[in-house]
């Protein structure tokens, strides 16, 4: 007859799982990976999420400057035509002023 004392390890019940302490350890593993991968997604969201609103900002901003562009032209445009028109009409003056 085998007699165990207190000093001699008893087998796990359960050889796949080992002692009630490896499985508290296990499980604290698997919790700590778990949370691990739980913060690597949440950061490779962020990322992504960083990544997503630079994209669109730069878009912005691009179209931004696109539009500023045209409005300089177009102002450009204007500032010619106002010129010729009182160029035209600086010219009519000063015929009428020559026949007077």
């Amino acid at each position: 007859m085998l007699k165990c004392t207190s000093y001699e390890k008893q087998p796990s019940l359960n050889p796949e799982i080992g002692s009630t302490q490896e499985g508290k350890k296990r499980k604290r593993y698997i919790a700590e990976v778990d949370e691990q991968d739980e913060m690597k997604t949440l950061h490779d969201q962020l990322i992504e999420a960083f990544e997503r609103n630079g994209k669109l900002l730069s878009s912005q901003l691009e179209s931004q400057n696109v539009h500023l562009q045209l409005d300089r032209e177009q102002r450009k445009d204007q500032a010619n035509s106002l010129i010729s028109v009182l160029h035209k009409l600086a010219d009519a003056l000063g015929r009428i002023a020559d026949k007077l």
